[in-house]
């Protein structure tokens, strides 16, 4: 069966074509800050002739994107201009003349890698979160993902940080207080470090003050909604994939001491198996049960 799997994401475009004898080629693109969605489509169809052209006609193709993936769109998708307006699927079939397509959430692709091949394989009930520019989660039940009614459980990163009687239209959500981006941007204004994302603020925080309580806030913050998913689903495995596992002991340990301090029955926490690579993974995968 040759498939390829393509991981649309919000800054880079990475694509795995694999053949039936086992051989496979990847290619990765960047994504230009105001590059608009017809142009990431046109080149990333450009890098996929390239990689079909080596493994044959294809048999299915997997997609990955953030967002949630509609029948004719994909939702809440703001990172890329105009990535919402466009009907990917039949963009897709069109390009590859393929009928066997399956387009996923960039988030449960990648639980749908770890568990099947990766850091959750075996748990029946387990948990995928991606900390990074977004945050998302994404529950395991009996070994499958849930996608939720509309496609969007474990969409967290749209909670709402602080207490209930201070909500208003202008609170942060947990995305904008504790992601990469937010969080970079929030220390910049106050303390004057800049970083391109959360796990590089740490190493170049070094002794500050301000840098430092920022970190800790959105850690705690983290596991307060973290603490809420997991009393509700009872994961046995947590593992944790996007760019602040960068950080690496300066997010995984106080963020064990918060869960184990808040909960019964603390899970055990885990790095992705795949590391940026796991929703590219989970868009192979889909591929190869598509139908």
């Amino acid at each position: 069966m040759n498939v390829l799997g393509i991981d649309f994401g919000g800054t880079k475009v990475a694509l795995r074509a694999e053949a039936a004898g086992g051989s496979a080629l990847e290619e990765r693109l960047r994504i230009g800050a105001d590059e608009s969605a017809t142009s990431v489509l046109s080149r990333a169809f450009d890098a996929a002739r390239r990689l079909v052209d080596s493994v044959g006609v294809l048999d299915a193709v997997g997609i990955s994107t953030p967002g949630v993936v509609l029948d004719d769109r994909v939702d809440l998708a703001p990172n890329v201009i105009g990535w919402s307006e466009l009907d990917l699927g039949a963009r897709l079939r069109s390009e590859f003349g393929v009928s066997a397509l399956a387009i996923s959430n960039d988030v449960k692709a990648a639980a749908l890698a770890e568990c099947r091949e990766g850091a959750l394989r075996g748990s029946s009930v387990a948990l995928y979160v991606n900390l990074g520019t977004g945050i998302a989660i994404a529950p395991i039940i009996d070994g499958e993902v849930l996608h939720g009614a509309h496609g969007a459980a474990g969409e967290v990163g749209y909670g709402i940080v602080g207490p209930v009687s201070d909500w208003s239209a202008s609170s942060p959500t947990l995305e904008e207080f504790a992601g990469g981006r937010g969080l970079s941007r929030r220390v910049a204004a106050d303390d004057g470090i800049s970083a391109t994302d959360a796990a590089g603020l740490v190493s170049e925080a070094g002794h500050s003050e301000p840098a430092s309580r920022m970190w800790l806030e959105a850690v705690d913050e983290i596991a307060r909604h973290l603490a809420t998913a997991i009393l509700t689903i009872d994961p046995a495995r947590i593992a944790i994939g996007g760019g602040m596992i960068r950080a690496g002991d300066a997010l995984l340990q106080p963020l064990r001491a918060r869960l184990a301090e808040a909960l019964p029955y603390p899970p055990e926490l885990v790095l992705s198996e795949f590391g940026p690579d796991a929703s590219l993974r989970g868009a192979v995968i889909l591929a190869r049960t598509a139908r």
